[in-house]
């Protein structure tokens, strides 16, 4: 189709047009987040593929004719010798490809942020609900640390004062030494664990897996679309001749490949391979994420079966100590105190396997 007397007002209008659609994509390439190295090269490849597509593309011609002229169907004369041509081309498909490319990127980054979570999870399994419980234990020792220091010192005035032994002392001295240590080794266990740098999840591994998984078939459904219209061409070409006089030309051209009536159906089939990948390779993070999560049921219950045992160990050291108050023994506070330690060393492993059965619980998906 060729168009000698194209408007020139309608000519600006579609550079003008075109112009603004570039506008928007690049604004939005932009403005896209890309927070970790892996985003970053996606994005950055996508924008130069997107450049490419969505760019107008400058033709320069120099076209010779045959020494015996040409003539159109009429017979008059089209051309002689040689004539200078500068064009201007847009694929509005290929615009249209270019915000395309951006989504799958913005999609893919998407996409790898829910997996490197789920990496980190598989890789540090042994470390899920750890810190949390571990930092409630640390909080509960550092809270009786004045209480034990002030049983640790009425136990030596009451040395001094000659109403206990030495060896009943050194005994609240052990004790409270090894509290102490506990509340030391807590914290290089804990400092150990951040120091692996785990994020635990703030949802279920089962909801942070189908989020995966939607996000992967995001990704290939935006790239299928993206495909899905390669056999389509659309193209406006407008330029200028200077020969035999200065004179424009426009020309408009859609083609479709006749390819593309069976290549839609093999990216349909695809996708629905990916699919079925997803769900069914041993390699993918189902697989992965369902042993993790049925282990971590396991671990919970049997985690929550130690606390109840010290909940009723210590229930029992409660009921003997309240007893001791109506006796007149001569060792009576040296067995208060003693049990008093025992019982803050059982309740911070309760605090401990509590929380820790807790955060399994919730990451496993338990309610």
């Amino acid at each position: 189709m060729i168009a000698r007397h194209a408007p020139r007002s309608t000519a600006r209008r579609i550079l003008a047009a075109v112009a603004a659609a570039g506008i928007t994509a690049w604004s939005g390439s932009a403005l896209a987040e890309a927070p970790t190295d892996y985003c970053q090269k996606v994005t950055a490849r996508a924008e130069g593929d997107a450049a490419l597509l969505i760019a107008p593309t400058v033709h320069v011609q120099l076209v010779r004719f045959p020494n015996g002229a040409a003539a159109d169907t009429s017979g008059f004369q089209i051309g002689r010798g040689f004539q200078p041509r500068a064009a201007l081309s847009l694929s509005f498909i290929d615009i249209y490809k270019g915000f395309g490319v951006i989504d799958v990127a913005k999609a893919d980054c998407l996409r790898q942020q829910t997996a490197s979570t789920l990496e980190e999870v598989v890789a540090q399994r042994a470390d899920i609900g750890r810190a949390p419980a571990l930092e409630r234990k640390l909080a509960y020792l550092r809270s009786n640390e004045n209480a034990v220091k002030e049983l640790v010192r009425n136990a030596e005035e009451r040395f001094a004062a000659h109403t206990t032994t030495l060896a009943e002392v050194q005994d609240i001295r052990l004790h409270s030494l090894s509290l102490t240590r506990r509340i030391a080794d807590t914290e290089r266990e804990l400092a150990a664990i951040k120091a692996r740098g785990l994020s635990m999840p703030a949802q279920p591994l089962a909801d942070l897996l189908r989020s995966y998984e939607e996000r992967t078939l995001a990704v290939e459904n935006d790239v299928a679309h993206v495909r899905n219209l390669a056999p389509w061409k659309f193209t406006v070409t407008g330029g200028v001749a200077a020969t035999p006089r200065a004179d424009y030309f426009g020309v408009a051209e859609l083609s479709y490949n006749l390819g593309g009536l069976f290549s839609v159906g093999s990216e349909r089939n695809a996708v629905e391979a990916r699919a079925n990948e997803l769900k069914n390779a041993r390699y993918e993070m189902r697989q992965q994420v369902e042993a993790i999560t049925r282990e971590l049921r396991v671990n919970a219950e049997h985690t929550r079966q130690q606390a109840k045992v010290i909940e009723e160990a210590l229930l029992r050291m409660s009921k003997d100590r309240a007893s001791l108050d109506g006796t007149e023994a001569p060792n009576k506070h040296t067995l208060v105190t003693t049990m008093t330690l025992q019982m803050i060393d059982l309740e911070s492993e309760h605090t401990f396997l509590v929380a820790y059965a807790e955060k399994q619980a919730a990451v496993g998906g338990v309610k």
